[in-house]
Parts: C-alpha cells; sequence; structure tokens
C-alpha cells in the first residue's frame, strides 16, 4: 500500500479512488432490474364491412350460399370492403375455378382489382365490388363450390 502510495501520491490515490467509485456505480446503474416481454398483434387493414345481395352470406365462416339456381338465373351479392389504413389499398379478386361444368355456372367480379382508398379522418375508406353467379341453359342439377379469394 505504501509503495502504491508513493508511486502516486495523495492526488493520484484521490484521482484512483474518484475512478473507482465512478465505475462501480455505473456499474452498478447499468444492470437489469427487469425484463418484459410484449406481444403485438397486427391487425390487416382489410376487412369486409357488408355483403349484400342475393343468398346468405355468412361472415363469421366468410362464405356465400347462393342456395338454388336455375338455368339462365344469375345471382350477385355486393362485397364492400374497408380500409383502415393511411394509404390505398389495390385488391386482387378471383374465383378458383371460375368456371364450372363446362362453362355452364361461372363466377366473375365486376371489377377484380379494386382500389380500397385511405382511411381519412378515422373513418376507413371503402370499395363495393360485385360478385356474380351466371348459368346457362345447359347447367347440369348438382352441387357446385368455387373458392373466393381476396389478396392484396
Amino acid at each position: 500500500m505504501k509503495k502504491i502510495f508513493k508511486r502516486l501520491g495523495i492526488e493520484g490515490l484521490v484521482i484512483a479512488v474518484v475512478l473507482l467509485v465512478a465505475v462501480s456505480a455505473f456499474a452498478f446503474a447499468a444492470y437489469t432490474a427487469i425484463t418484459m416481454t410484449s406481444d403485438v398483434e397486427v391487425q390487416e387493414p382489410i376487412s369486409i364491412s357488408l355483403v349484400e345481395g342475393d343468398g346468405t352470406f355468412d361472415s363469421d365462416a366468410i362464405s356465400w350460399d347462393i342456395g338454388e339456381i336455375m338455368p339462365l338465373d344469375t345471382n350477385s351479392i355486393d362485397i364492400t370492403f374497408a380500409n383502415v389504413a393511411d394509404g390505398p389499398i389495390t385488391l386482387a379478386l378471383t374465383a378458383t375455378p371460375a368456371s364450372l361444368d363446362g362453362g355452364n355456372l361461372t363466377f366473375s367480379f365486376d371489377d377484380a382489382a379494386p382500389v380500397v382508398p385511405a382511411a381519412a379522418d378515422e373513418v376507413a375508406g371503402t370499395v363495393t365490388v360485385t360478385l356474380t353467379a351466371d348459368t346457362t341453359q345447359s347447367l347440369a342439377p348438382g352441387n357446385y363450390s368455387t373458392e373466393i379469394t381476396v389478396e392484396r
């Protein structure tokens, strides 16, 4: 100890003690006291806000049952999409298959690439698209199904 005191002198020893205290305080101040995790669920900004038209729409299953359709009939629904994002979103709508029974039953959208406007003043932007099921005279009796896909 005497050697350290002689070597550093009183001023050097004071500086060493001050540095030791500063480093110790910094070391104690920089430890992790609590670690928390937080789950964040990101919601899709696009939703179906309204469906009106022929048949029955099940909003829980997101399915449309057009019910009975006769040859030469046309059934349709209007689907309103809502956008809560701060920018417009272009959708790509498809029916797969778009044609059944050799083309005797077809599904089509009046706009297969609608642009849903951005939300404004905390009100969702909306666009309405019509989905139509058309039949011909030659439609064979039976049950038919197609899958409607909405992509962005």
